[in-house]
């Protein structure tokens, strides 16, 4: 990677944490939760990453544990976004038994979903095998691109559901231009991530506010 590449994947976290930062801010607390906040969660995990990319992509020489420690927080930011939001929006408490029942069992089932994923990314992790690891991590995404979109459109979460258009889309399309325009995929994928938080955090205040809203 060129120096400029570097400089400018380094910015593209630097931008990616102020977003976090703002989204931590807005997001609302892990105390008012109803459930395990995993979109919290979910946002400290993309902190964390910037932050490791911030030191990885400043430093002239970076050693092997720093990217080590990177190449494993990009996968989770890979893999664990949708899921992370899907469990929240799933595992909702206050519901008719049956339906509860149900839709906890989606929620986990989307977490687990993550962790096959992850696992299984790095079982493949080796050049010869990597594409398979892919194949799962799109897998997994569409799956949960397919969850997002059912509970969006039944609870009428516009926010979810442009998430669905925008990470979706992402996932696609920005391999095809990375190598188009000769741009680093790191830096596009952290200014992504950058639109997921905003969607993600919107949508989780959608729902906390709808469900406010209902008890009233």
């Amino acid at each position: 990677m060129s120096q400029f590449s570097s400089i400018a994947t380094c910015f593209g976290h630097v931008v990616l944490a102020a977003v976090t930062g703002w989204s931590l801010k807005y997001l609302p607390s892990p105390n008012s939760t109803p459930t395990v906040p995993f979109v919290w969660i979910m946002l400290w995990c993309l902190m964390a990453y910037s932050m490791l990319g911030i030191i990885r992509f400043s430093h002239p020489q970076p050693g092997k544990m720093l990217r080590f420690l990177y190449e494993h927080i990009a996968l989770l930011a890979k893999v664990c976004p949708l899921p992370f939001l899907n469990a929240q929006l799933y595992l909702q408490p206050d519901q008719p038994l049956f339906k509860q029942l149900f839709q906890n069992g989606l929620g986990y089932t989307f977490l687990l979903s993550a962790l096959v994923a992850y696992v299984l990314c790095n079982i493949f992790s080796d050049l010869n095998r990597r594409h398979i690891g892919e194949y799962v991590s799109t897998a997994v995404l569409l799956l949960n691109a397919v969850g997002l979109t059912l509970v969006s459109c039944s609870s009428e979460n516009f926010w979810a559901m442009g998430l669905v258009v925008s990470f979706v889309s992402k996932h696609f399309l920005l391999p095809l231009l990375a190598e188009r325009y000769r741009m680093p995929h790191a830096l596009l994928y952290t200014y992504g991530l950058s639109f997921y938080e905003i969607f993600a955090v919107n949508a989780v205040i959608d729902v906390q506010t709808s469900t406010i809203r209902v008890i009233m």
